[in-house]
C-alpha cells in the first residue's frame, strides 16, 4: 500500500491523478463518499466504464445540493442514474473508491479526504492506495451492493425534498441546527398490514408460484438465451416459443404465473425473440450495471412498441430478481399515485420504472418486521390492498 499524506505530496503520487486515472481506465468503478460538499473533478468518466455507481450520504444534511448538481452536470445523461444516495442508512460514513482496469486489476482507494479541493490539497489528510486482490474486490463490491439496495436515484426531486444544514453563522454568530440524521427525503409508506385482513393466504400462494418458478428458472432462462440467438425469426418460430414459455410459466394451480391472462392476447405474435436478447442482457449484466440495463431495454422495447415490453418483461425481472425489480401492473401504479411521488419531467419509461424500483427497495429495508421478504411478496400485498379498496 501507498500512503498518500496530505498537505504534503507523496512523491508525485496525488489523489487527481488517483481519480483521473480511475476515471480512464476502470471497467467496474464505485465511488462512496459520507458526504459531498463539493465536487471539482473535471476528468470526464470513461465509455470504458461498464459498471458504475457514485453512492453518496445526507446525514445532518452536510451535502450540499450544489455539489450534487455538479456532478449530475459532470455526468453523461445515460449515467445520471447511477448517482445515487444512502437514503435509508444512518451513520453512512466511508470515503472510499474500488475499481477493477481493463486489464483485470484491481485497486482501492481509502482514507480521510472528501470530495473538496481543500482535502485534495490543503488539509492533513492520510490516505491509502493499493492494488487488492480479486477476492478483496469481490468483498467490497458485494460490501457496496448491500448499499445500493437502500440507495435511492439522487435527482432534482430528491433534492428538493431534501434539507441541507445551515453552514453560515447568523447575526448572533450561532449556526443552525443540523437537521435530524434520521430524516429521509423519501418516505415512502408501506401498505398497512393491520388492514390487510386475511392477506397470508395470498402471500402463501406467491412464495408457491415463486417456487415453482425457481424449479423452471434455469430452463427459461436457457430458453431466453437460445431465442436471442435465432437469425431466422418467423411465425414457426413465434409458435415454438409460444408453446415452450407456456408449459414453463402459467397461471392457475401449479402455476408460477402472477398474473392472470393478457399476453395471450396482446402479444401472442410478439417478437419474442427481442424480449429473450433484452432479458439475457440484464441476466448477464453486474449488478451496479443492472438497474441501467434494464432502463436501457424497457427504452428499446418502447421504441419498438413490442407489446411484452409492460407487464410480461416486468414479470420476468420481477421473478428473476425479485429483491429488485417489481411488476408493472395497473394495482402498483395506482397505490403510487394514491402517494402522490413526484418524478422529475422527462424521465423515459425505463428511468421512471428503476426509480420506482428503488423506492421500494429502501422501504421494505427500512421497515421492521414486515410479512414482505421482498418486491415480488410485497407486490402480492400491494395487489391484495386494491381488491380490498376497489
Amino acid at each position: 500500500m501507498e500512503l498518500i499524506l496530505l498537505p504534503k505530496k507523496s512523491e508525485g503520487l496525488c489523489l487527481e491523478k488517483i481519480y483521473q486515472r480511475a476515471l480512464s481506465k476502470s471497467k467496474e468503478l464505485y465511488i462512496v463518499s459520507a458526504y459531498l460538499t463539493e465536487w471539482g473533478i473535471a476528468e470526464e468518466l470513461g465509455s470504458q466504464c461498464e459498471s458504475f455507481l457514485f453512492i453518496v450520504g445526507k446525514d445532518f444534511g452536510i451535502t450540499r445540493k450544489d455539489a450534487c448538481r455538479a456532478v449530475m452536470k459532470w455526468l453523461p445523461a445515460d449515467r445520471h442514474q447511477e448517482f445515487m444516495v444512502a437514503e435509508s442508512i444512518n451513520g453512512f460514513h466511508p470515503k472510499a473508491m474500488f475499481w477493477k482496469e481493463l486489464d483485470g486489476r484491481c485497486y482501492a482507494l481509502l482514507g480521510s479526504s472528501n470530495l473538496t479541493q481543500a482535502a485534495f490539497s490543503t488539509n492533513f489528510e492520510a490516505n491509502g492506495f493499493a492494488c487488492i486482490t480479486d477476492e478483496q474486490f469481490q468483498l467490497a463490491s458485494e460490501w457496496i451492493e448491500k448499499v445500493f439496495e437502500v440507495s435511492v436515484t439522487l435527482n432534482e426531486t430528491w433534492l428538493d425534498k431534501y434539507h441541507e444544514a445551515r453552514q453560515p453563522a447568523d447575526k448572533n454568530g450561532e449556526k443552525g441546527a443540523k437537521p435530524d440524521a434520521s430524516i429521509e427525503a423519501y418516505r415512502l409508506p408501506l401498505p398497512a398490514i393491520r388492514r390487510l385482513k386475511g392477506y397470508k393466504s395470498y402471500l402463501i400462494q406467491r412464495r408457491d408460484q415463486m417456487k415453482v418458478f425457481r424449479k423452471n428458472r434455469a430452463t427459461l432462462v436457457e430458453l431466453f438465451r437460445t431465442t436471442s440467438r435465432i437469425r431466422n425469426w418467423n411465425q414457426t418460430r413465434i409458435d415454438d416459443f409460444y408453446y415452450k414459455m407456456s408449459t414453463l410459466w402459467f397461471f392457475g394451480e401449479n402455476g408460477s404465473r402472477f398474473q392472470g391472462k393478457g399476453w395471450e392476447r396482446k402479444g401472442r405474435n410478439s417478437d419474442f425473440r427481442e424480449l429473450s436478447k433484452s432479458l439475457v442482457r440484464v441476466i448477464d449484466a453486474p449488478f451496479a450495471a443492472r438497474d441501467r440495463m434494464v432502463i436501457q431495454e424497457i427504452n428499446r422495447l418502447t421504441v419498438m412498441r413490442n407489446p411484452t415490453r409492460g407487464a410480461l418483461f416486468s414479470e420476468m425481472l420481477c421473478q428473476l430478481f425479485p429483491n429488485y425489480y417489481y411488476v408493472l401492473n395497473r394495482p402498483v401504479l395506482d397505490w403510487f399515485a394514491s402517494l402522490d411521488i413526484a418524478f422529475p419531467r422527462g424521465l423515459s419509461k425505463g428511468e421512471r420504472y428503476v426509480n420506482r424500483a428503488r423506492l421500494l427497495r429502501a422501504a421494505l429495508k427500512r421497515a421492521d418486521d414486515y410479512p414482505a421478504e421482498n418486491l415480488a411478496e410485497l407486490d402480492c400485498l400491494i395487489w391484495f390492498a386494491s381488491t380490498l379498496s376497489a
